[in-house]
């Protein structure tokens, strides 16, 4: 009796060992984290590295942040003019992350092997992938002139695609437009549609697809009929479909709007309504689980009024949600001054805030030599840096092109 008496209750595991012991709880709560802390957890313990380095762990935390947009930053080129990308070294693109307003020392692209003769630079990015070009320095029958991958700069994977151009066996060089389409919400596999004529000048524009599921280039759809002097370079993902807003090559005037639908795999210009305004330089932009229109006036134009259109649901017309002053922001002796410019880059989710509300958009922006952050709802001014623009001499001409980055752990 004494013996039983003296007997102690086993002592109660803690909060932490519960954890530790349950393989679920653990997960659950992993699952929650962000990419980038994620990453880092892999050094708390081997077991830890291997659940988050797990294709089940993975491919469970991409869906349930599919639908969460946050914008963690911006990746920035220092140059915009086209021509001048083929000089672009990869090691001048950097990640500039809102929560610090600081830049990341190294390229997204820091994984891939480039040579340092080659110029590399983005092309699209959707939904915290990249489409990326490589321009060879030299060319031969193993290496093409131009070679294009997919990469997540978060977890540092990467695929190169076959070459395009053989796909399209042809004894000529065809002109070429390659853009993306990623929705971890519906699938784990990416396309990259290749839009594509046989010489600048031709008005005949085709399609070709790229799967990630089979791997291979597959052409598609009919001709498509148009000026042919349009530029399909910037072209974003929405709702099952490629949408561009297209210039002539001067950008003086609009010339039309374009989709590629990937259900009929087809490109259409018949289902987009006209812009609001030919005064403006437009481009479309995802943000807050719709498709939007930014419009402001070109440096040549004065024009300082910004506009955000927005996508009625069924294509039928572009809805104004913000107009924006920038008299009622910077005074009319610096606006008219002659070295006043400023420009539009991107319009993302406000990163302050949570994914829904359409007023929680911020515009992120270059004023001078300064980048800042315009937030929508309220009209405030956030500044972001201004090094990396006075860095530049070319600043006022050609101010950097930008990318959304977002944290996933897609392996490639």
């Amino acid at each position: 009796m004494k013996e039983i008496q003296g007997r102690r209750s086993p002592k109660p595991y803690s909060s932490a060992e519960e954890i530790e012991r349950s393989e679920d709880l653990l997960m659950e709560i992993l699952l929650r984290m962000g990419a980038v802390t994620l990453i880092r957890f892999k050094c708390v313990s081997k077991r830890w590295c291997t659940l988050i380095s797990s294709p089940y762990f993975s491919d469970r935390h991409v869906r349930r942040h599919a639908n969460i947009t946050k914008v963690t930053g911006i990746l920035l080129e220092p140059e915009e003019d086209d021509d001048n990308r083929y000089t672009v070294n990869h090691n001048e693109i950097k990640p500039l992350l809102f929560e610090t307003a600081r830049y990341r020392s190294s390229s997204p692209l820091a994984s891939v092997d480039i040579d340092p003769e080659d110029s590399a630079y983005l092309i699209q990015s959707c939904n915290g992938l990249l489409l990326c070009k490589i321009i060879h320095s030299y060319s031969n029958d193993v290496l093409p002139p131009e070679s294009f991958f997919v990469c997540n700069p978060t977890t540092n994977s990467f695929t190169f695609l076959p070459d395009p151009y053989k796909a399209l066996e042809s004894h000529e060089s065809p002109w070429l437009y390659m853009n993306f389409a990623f929705d971890p919400s519906v699938s784990s596999e990416y396309t990259v549609i290749c839009v594509w004529k046989m010489h600048e000048d031709s008005p005949s524009y085709e399609t070709m697809v790229y799967s990630s599921e089979n791997q291979s280039w597959r052409q598609c759809g009919s001709p498509l009929m148009a000026p042919a002097n349009l530029g399909l370079h910037y072209g974003v993902y929405f709702n099952g479909s490629i949408h561009w807003i297209c210039f002539d090559d001067d950008h003086d005037e609009m010339s039309l709007s374009l989709r590629f639908d990937l259900t009929e795999e087809l490109l259409r210009d018949d289902t987009m309504p006209p812009v609001p305004d030919l005064d403006y330089f437009y481009f479309p932009a995802v943000a807050c689980g719709h498709l939007n229109l930014v419009g402001f006036g070109d440096v040549s134009t004065y024009i300082n009024i910004i506009r955000v259109y927005q996508m009625t649901n069924d294509y039928s017309e572009w809805v104004l949600l913000h107009t924006v002053d920038l008299s009622l922001h910077w005074s009319y002796d610096i606006i008219s001054s002659f070295d006043f410019a400023f420009k539009v880059l991107h319009l993302i989710p406000d990163p302050a805030e949570e994914a829904g509300d359409c007023s929680h958009m911020s515009l992120v922006m270059v004023v001078n030599s300064s980048l800042v952050l315009f937030r929508l709802k309220d009209h405030t001014l956030q500044p972001i840096c201004d090094y990396f623009l006075k860095s530049s001499n070319q600043w006022l001409h050609s101010p950097p092109i930008s990318f959304e980055y977002i944290e996933s752990l897609v392996q490639l």
